[in-house]
């Protein structure tokens, strides 16, 4: 279903669908060291990229998806949107604001 042209665009789209949820939890990449099952049922096997989101401070709750689930969950809430997109992109923003060269600098 989600299409994206490239891995930038999706990962940026990711981006403004974290800005959602805090920080803390967030939905972060992974490889796979053993064979785990997404949220919606489907294997991630070892070696192969997914994404987890904790559910509680110490990590030990998770929610699992694997990349093709992932990336459908993110078109489907941000990119099919224009309002969600420009919303998130706002909130992304806020959070995260640019840097510019003169901070970098001074923090070295």
């Amino acid at each position: 279903m989600a299409v994206y042209r490239s891995e930038k665009d999706f990962l940026q789209s990711l981006k403004r669908f974290n800005a959602i949820s805090s920080q803390r939890y967030g939905w972060h990449s992974c490889i796979s060291e053993k064979k785990h099952v997404c949220e919606f049922g489907h294997d991630i096997p070892p070696e192969n990229v997914y994404f987890k989101k904790p559910l509680d401070m110490d990590g030990d709750q998770k929610l699992r998806v694997c990349k093709p689930c992932m990336e459908t969950i993110v078109y489907v809430t941000i990119d099919s949107d224009p309002h969600a997109k420009e919303t998130t992109d706002i909130l992304y923003k806020q959070k995260n604001p640019a840097r510019t060269k003169v901070a970098d600098m001074m923090e070295h």
